[in-house]
């Protein structure tokens, strides 16, 4: 994840990957296939987008016209410099450790997906290295080498090396399916708790327990994006379809619109802490809000008494805008699908979205519309404000903790490694009570194993913790930084920032 990189001027060679793929993607649109339903062909657009690189899917396409060196006019040679390089019209190209490889044939079928553009054009070492661990993906990239590039810098410094080496055997593809017996027996777990709290009148399960199925389902969605369940692809697509209608309005964040084809959080990952790219950390940066959370937030007049109603903003305005968003959104969605619609696949495409979100309406922990169909409406209502409360309350540490360490927008000098700028900059939540542990566990790690996170989106959250004991042990070697804080800590930062 080359968040520290230098970025070339390679757009020339980046929009022919982009038109490239559109071609693709025309072509499919004007002859679709015939026997698959049309919700498993956007499932399978959205698989696409996943950051991680399946060895399963790399073991099929290796030997293929996919891996074999195309005809790009240059065959094996040396280059002086990146700037002849770039200058070479034609073909997509890619540095990785000072090699340089044809990605024409390769882009297509890519495991990974949209994700390999970032890499056209540009040196793309760390990139591929926080991806890939394995064997056969070497494998595959060997096959399309087509030179190298002379007096190169290496693409990745020595401690990302080091760390890599000490974390491979968890960065492999599982060999038995832990991750997916956890998440369903969670959704099993949450459709009984659902049942009990929404039917059955439960308040106090209810209120003690819907932040944190709230929290499951947002980063169960997150988790499965990123290519957690790996060991069964017929059961990562129903993880995908189940979480993806649960935490419906988070979609956009994860899956993207744009016309690069990445997502909010893969732009953060690709940006991961630059206070001037991270879209995640803009937010912060950049937004007037009621509660100041950064020195980098424009400062307003009434930001003065944020520490007296903070509490009011986060626990009642926050959510009753949400609450308020949600409703309209579904009302404009069922309004769209009354209107006559261009062709079939697209009245399919627009009703499967309004059903997704009414869905989401009804059971997720956060809006709990099935709630007001078996009790009354003012137990059922001051039941999901005062459970979104306690949430609000409960959840801030997870929320804050990646940017705890950011006062300021820091300068990162271009020769810092990017694993040394992402020690310095993130941070992980220290949980020391047992039961917390397993709750965090048991919420896929969402944002308490930050750091580790940061450094390998593609490792499964089974393996976090382990790899931040590594990461512990390499800095306490090395003398690195490594920062934990704790859940107050975290939590309470930003509600006193003075101008």
């Amino acid at each position: 994840v080359a968040g520290s990189q230098t970025r070339g001027s390679s757009l020339s060679l980046f929009s022919q990957a982009v038109v490239k793929r559109a071609g693709m993607d025309e072509e499919e649109r004007a002859n679709p296939p015939s026997k698959r339903r049309r919700v498993d062909l956007d499932y399978d657009l959205f698989l696409e987008s996943l950051a991680c690189a399946e060895d399963l899917v790399l073991q099929e396409v290796v030997g293929t016209e996919c891996t074999r060196r195309g005809d790009v006019g240059h065959g094996t040679r040396e280059w002086a410099s990146l700037e002849e390089l770039r200058e070479a019209n034609g073909f997509s190209w890619t540095i990785i450790d000072g090699r340089v490889y044809a990605l024409d044939e390769f882009i297509p079928c890519h495991p990974g997906g949209k994700l390999i553009w970032l890499s056209v054009g540009e040196d793309s070492s760390d990139l591929f290295h926080a991806h890939h661990a394995s064997q056969v993906a070497k494998t595959a990239l060997a096959s399309l080498e087509i030179g190298r590039l002379l007096n190169s810098s290496p693409g990745v410094g020595p401690l990302r090396v080091e760390l890599n080496n000490r974390v491979a055997r968890l960065l492999r593809a599982p060999v038995s399916p832990t991750a997916e017996a956890v998440a369903m027996t969670m959704l099993v777990l949450f459709a009984i708790w659902a049942l009990l709290c929404y039917t059955r009148g439960w308040v106090m399960l209810n209120v003690g327990l819907s932040w944190f199925w709230w929290r499951h389902l947002d980063a169960g969605l997150h988790a499965v994006v990123h290519g957690d369940f790996r060991y069964s692809p017929a059961m990562h697509r129903r993880l995908l379809q189940i979480y993806s209608v649960l935490c419906h309005h988070m979609l956009d964040y994860y899956q993207g619109c744009d016309c690069m084809g990445l997502s909010q959080h893969y732009q953060h990952h690709l940006y991961t802490n630059d206070a001037r790219k991270d879209p995640d950390w803009t937010v912060f940066a950049l937004g007037r809000n009621w509660v100041r959370r950064q020195p980098g937030n424009p400062w307003k007049a009434y930001n003065a008494w944020q520490c007296c109603y903070w509490l009011v903003v986060r626990c009642i305005l926050e959510s009753v805008a949400e609450v308020l968003t949600m409703l309209s959104t579904c009302v404009n969605g069922a309004m769209q699908v009354l209107e006559a619609p261009a062709d079939l696949p697209r009245f399919r495409a627009r009703l499967a979205d309004v059903l997704s979100w009414w869905s989401e309406l009804l059971l997720s922990p956060g809006y709990q519309g099935l709630a007001f169909f078996f009790q009354p409406w003012w137990q059922a209502l001051g039941v999901l404000m005062l459970g979104r409360a306690l949430a609000k309350i409960v959840l801030l540490p997870f929320s804050e903790a990646q940017h705890f360490l950011m006062p300021e927008m820091p300068s990162v000098a271009a020769d810092e490694e990017f694993v040394i700028s992402q020690m310095r900059s993130t941070a992980n939540l220290r949980l020391r009570s047992p039961l917390v542990r397993l709750l965090d566990f048991l919420m896929f790690h969402g944002d308490s194993m930050q750091v580790e996170h940061h450094l390998w989106p593609a490792m499964s959250f089974i393996h976090l913790r382990e790899a931040s004991q590594v990461v512990q042990k390499t800095c306490m070697e090395l003398g690195l930084p490594y920062h934990e804080v704790m859940l107050l800590a975290s939590g309470s930062y930003h509600m006193c920032i003075h101008p």
